[in-house]
């Protein structure tokens, strides 16, 4: 198998203005690795703030005018490397018409296409060096569960095994609210289908994380599910997805870092897994999934006993109860079998939230009396 280590060459990591972008070339960086860190705009705010955090790590390359929608743009950065980490991706909030200039501007078709095309043209550039040997994608839950999880039987557990598009009807397939799972599923099947293509001279690996949390780097990091746990510990009530409550399924981004990793330096036969080369991610510290406005908040509330909470809403305009369903069981028990991977207590990742939160100014918290 075409395992990589640090001492055989450079390692390129798309998105590295994103969350597990900027934690994932920390973890290469920790591990001895030379990491070129490739972002589309060093000059925007995201990229800027990127930037001034990637330049006080050692053996950092910072590789500007890397887009996803831009053929070739790769090229110059994965030149000479052994192993790609990509993670780079157009999420919802970023596909607002201005974030992504070389989009269409449509939210559905720009998340889609940010997988497929983005994806081809990091492929392409593998494609143009003989040196890369390894690729790891950072993939998504909702390329495991997506538009089934609501019809699932109580107690069911997610495994590599599922994918999120089985049983759904085609027409529900392609509607927008499922551009993403969509994106998901069809880009890991496009690089698994171009790793068999290179006829050995590359291979794939997928990681399928839930919700990823966890201590926040630089201010451009912010959004999505650390967003939505600063906010309640800052005594306000979550804007996304909805204000509404729900169950979380945690995987911490440092463990998931460490999962890419340990994957791309791995001599296991990931493709003859259960599952094929695929590693779901999930699970909360253990505890499966933990509801956000009871379990979540009772956890907020252990770390920083005098904070002001706020609170999910509940219940429906009518004042009837929202039902919250927590019923498939989440584990990552092929990570901890054939990686190594045991995750962190979900207290420390929330607990991290916070603090990274408040030391960078995203939140204020408000002291009860």
């Amino acid at each position: 198998m075409p395992a990589i280590a640090p001492t055989e060459g450079p390692v390129a990591v798309t998105g590295v203005s994103g969350f597990t972008g900027g934690h994932m070339v920390r973890e290469l960086v920790h591990h001895g690795y030379h990491v070129r860190a490739c972002l589309r705009d060093a000059s925007s705010w995201r990229g800027r703030d990127a930037v001034q955090y990637l330049e006080r790590l050692p053996n950092v390359e910072i590789i500007d005018g890397c887009d996803l929608f831009e053929p070739g743009s790769y090229d110059a950065a994965f030149a000479g490397c052994v192993g790609v980490f990509h993670v780079a991706a157009v999420l919802g909030n970023s596909a607002d018409g201005q974030s992504q200039p070389k989009g269409s501007g449509n939210v559905s078709t720009d998340v889609y296409e940010g997988g497929i095309t983005g994806t081809q043209n990091v492929i392409d550039a593998v494609n143009a060096t003989e040196s890369v040997k390894r690729m790891v994608y950072t993939s998504s839950m909702a390329a495991v569960r997506g538009a089934r999880a609501a019809s699932m039987p109580v107690g069911y557990e997610w495994s590599e095994e599922d994918w999120a598009s089985d049983g759904v009807d085609p027409d529900e397939w392609q509607r927008p609210a499922n551009a993403y799972a969509r994106s998901k599923v069809d880009t890991e099947k496009l690089i698994n289908k171009a790793a068999d293509a290179s006829n050995g001279r590359w291979d794939a690996i997928t990681m399928n994380p839930a919700m990823i949390c966890g201590p926040i780097l630089f201010k451009a990091q912010v959004g999505q599910w650390i967003e939505q746990i600063g906010r309640l510990a800052g005594g306000l009530e979550p804007n996304w997805p909805s204000k509404y409550d729900m169950y979380y399924d945690i995987i911490d981004v440092r463990d998931l870092v460490a999962a890419h990793r340990l994957a791309a330096e791995s001599v296991v036969d990931h493709r003859e897994s259960a599952g094929g080369p695929r590693y779901v991610l999930h699970g909360s510290g253990g505890r499966s999934a933990i509801r956000f406005g009871t379990e979540l908040k009772a956890i907020v509330r252990d770390a920083f006993p005098r904070f002001e909470l706020g609170t999910p809403v509940a219940v429906n305009r009518a004042g009837e109860p929202i039902p919250i369903d927590g019923r498939a069981f989440n584990d990552m028990k092929k990570a901890k079998g054939l990686l190594g991977i045991e995750p962190r207590r979900v207290e420390e990742t929330v607990r991290d939230v916070v603090e990274t939160s408040i030391e960078l100014g995203i939140i204020a918290p408000k002291l009860d009396g």
